[in-house]
């Protein structure tokens, strides 16, 4: 009786970085600033997955079929070193239509451009100096050969595209496989088994796996050359779907790596059905919106929360925020493992949490494969933590930095950068008598309007691979704390502009007095005089007969912040600390009879405008002198983090979006001073 046959390989699709490969220089046309390379050869290549913790061999198929030239004959970009951050970068193209391949190699022509910053380059070419080039490719398909005890692991790229070439100073390692020029980080790889091993009766396995090794003839014809059908496609786009929606529910549900994997591992667990297992062990632990909890998950002796890599990163985080600044982030008992340990040290526990060997690596190799660089298929995360510790270092500097404008402002969430209009609601109608069988009358509520208008704010700043090296954390320490400062810097400079620079509000009357087109706002003493009582009680009664919007109805709005340059501080102290006097003439009247006493803001950004003006001001309750605006979910600043072009190693970009506009006028009295 014939035996049936084993299921088929399971089709594997991970994500994959763009690659790179050495090329070399070819005939140069001096005249029309052309060279003929080769891209390719598709020789044997060795390489590494870190996601399998595997070394691998390479080869890559030249038939027409397995690779796709639209990108290169579309007039891809001639590079200098893989640079895409500048446009200076671009030195030249692919001739349209000059890439082809012939089963045997990859050829092309480029074309420099005539710059005057890449003529160098050219010349450099010309006279043989600049002889490398290396072309970035991303690969869509590799049919896999496992390995054997003589024979290693082997991906035979049936699938494969060619998107920019560079010039290089040096030919890239064929070892190693580093982010290409293509803006995303990962592309979709497919991985298949041969195509013997897939529809082969198992009576027939005993035929030599030669048959079927890319490395053998690499540039032959074979049938794992061949596409698969669109069925087996769309059942690998299927896997690839439910893999993916079952990491983004345990990822919600913050469920340990072993229970996700478990999930995945289960070919007859649906979507549907891994996210109802979520759903259900959130409920065990006594609620679904209340996070991991310390209760058995049934997988193994595993407890739901624990996810080791976690537990590495927060504390790894905690240790290198206690080095920065030891007395605002206290170590824990997660962090406290990592105390005393250098950048370096620190980093190799972090690789090996991930499950990366690291036991050969020497410091030059450890920084690389912490940046996710020589050969790593996928970020390591590490760039990720440092951005998540700056984060907390730049928002505990910019808490801790002193704001005087908070009292009178009132915070705005906007949920964009379009103009915003600050609608404020007026007085309601006066109530009118009802004469017998008289009617009610509709009366009007009046309303006013300021417009604010989000701005983005932001500076950039970068830690080199040499200060990780030297385990250098000053840059680390003092560049987001300095940010954090000038974060609180701007959102001042904003805010006190708004009161200096006397701006036109909503009814086309500059906010302190008025103008001759529109009524005054009856908030100025522009003759000027010295801090006094009187002059604290012409400001005083000014606050309290201010109107409505109606134009009618009175506030009666208290002092409450007497707002003064640094120059007037110690003069206005004497109105605003309460003294038992001794006579009666003595007697404070802003603290006498159980009043509540002016409160001092002492601003120097005040006396860079006018060095004796000062402000009485009321409550933000009553009335707030200014709007602050924040975009919705992003209140204050925020460093993110890319991987670094302009420094080699990490760069971080601070940015804050922020906006601040004069809300009322009846909210402030203006002195000018003397």
């Amino acid at each position: 009786m014939k035996s049936t046959a084993p299921a088929a390989p399971r089709t594997q699709t991970v994500e994959l970085p763009s690659l790179v490969l050495r090329a070399d220089i070819g005939a140069v046309d001096r005249k029309a600033r052309t060279v003929e390379l080769i891209f390719s050869t598709g020789a044997p290549v060795q390489r590494f997955d870190w996601n399998t913790g595997s070394s691998y061999v390479e080869t890559l198929s030249l038939k027409p079929a397995a690779v796709r030239m639209d990108r290169l004959n579309a007039g891809a970009p001639l590079l200098n070193t893989h640079g895409t951050y500048d446009l200076r970068d671009v030195i030249g193209a692919v001739e349209p239509g000059s890439a082809a391949v012939d089963g045997t190699r990859g050829v092309a022509t480029v074309r420099f451009s005539r710059r005057a910053d890449v003529e160098p380059i050219f010349q450099d070419v010309v006279d043989k100096i600049i002889r490398n080039v290396s072309v970035g490719y991303m690969v869509h398909k590799y049919v896999q050969t496992e390995a054997t005890d003589r024979q290693p692991m082997r991906r035979h790229a049936v699938d494969w595209e060619p998107f920019e070439i560079s010039a290089v100073p040096i030919g890239a390692d064929a070892g190693a496989q580093m982010r290409g020029a293509d803006k995303r980080p990962t592309n979709p790889c497919a991985i298949v088994p041969p195509e013997k091993e897939r529809h082969m009766d198992p009576n027939e396995q005993s035929e030599t796996i030669a048959e079927h090794d890319p490395l053998a003839e690499h540039t032959s014809e074979r049938a794992a050359d061949l596409p698969e059908t669109n069925e087996r496609d769309e059942g690998a786009a299927a896997e690839n779907e439910r893999c993916e929606g079952i990491r983004s529910a345990c990822l919600a549900g913050k469920m340990p790596r072993s229970f996700e994997d478990k999930l995945i591992r289960d070919r007859s667990m649906s979507l549907v059905k891994a996210q109802g297992l979520v759903l259900d062990e959130l409920r065990k632990r006594g609620g679904d919106d209340r996070g991991p909890g310390r209760t058995p998950s049934g997988a193994g002796d595993v407890i739901v929360g624990d996810d080791p890599l976690i537990h590495v990163r927060e504390g790894i985080k905690g240790a290198l925020l206690h080095r920065i600044a030891p007395d605002r982030f206290q170590l824990d008992d997660k962090s406290r493992q990592y105390r005393g340990m250098s950048l370096l040290d620190i980093g190799r526990a972090f690789l090996n949490a991930r499950g990366v060997r690291t036991t050969s690596m020497d410091r030059s190799r450890l920084v690389d494969a912490l940046l996710a660089r020589s050969g790593l298929h996928t970020t390591t995360d590490f760039p990720g933590l440092f951005e998540d510790a700056a984060n907390k270092n730049l928002r505990a500097a910019y808490e801790a930095a002193p704001q005087t404008w908070l009292p009178l402002s009132k915070l705005v969430t906007l949920s964009d950068f379009k103009p915003s209009r600050q609608l404020q609601v007026g007085d309601a109608p006066g109530l009118l008598e009802i004469l017998e069988h008289g009617e009610y009358t509709f009366g009007t509520i009046g309303e006013a309007k300021e417009v604010i208008q989000l701005k983005t704010y932001g500076r950039r700043f970068g830690i080199t691979r040499q200060a990780l090296i030297n385990d250098d954390l000053n840059a680390f320490g003092e560049v987001p704390s300095a940010f954090g400062r000038k974060a609180r810097d701007i959102e001042s400079d904003l805010a006190w502009a708004q009161i200096t620079t006397n701006p036109l509000m909503g009814d086309g009357s500059a906010l302190f007095g008025g103008n001759a087109l529109a009524a005054p706002h009856f908030n100025l003493t522009s003759t000027g005089t010295a801090i006094s009582v009187d002059s604290l009680g012409v400001g005083r009664a000014a606050l309290r007969k201010q109107k409505g919007i109606d134009g009618v109805t009175p506030l009666n709005l208290s002092a409450r912040y007497l707002i003064v340059p640094a120059g007037k501080e110690t003069i206005a102290d004497q109105y605003v600390t309460q003294i038992t006097p001794a006579i009666s003439s003595s007697v404070n009247p802003f603290t006498a009879g159980g009043r509540t006493p002016l409160t001092l803001i002492v601003e120097p950004r005040l006396d860079v405008d006018s060095a004796t003006a000062w402000y009485l001001a009321t409550d933000m309750a009553s009335a707030p002198l200014l709007y602050h605006g924040v975009l919705d979910g992003e209140q204050g600043p925020v460093v993110t983090q890319m991987e670094g072009w302009a420094v080699d190693g990490m760069e971080f970009r601070c940015r804050i979006d922020v906006a601040f506009k004069a809300a009322d006028w009846r909210a402030a009295y203006k002195n000018v001073g003397a």
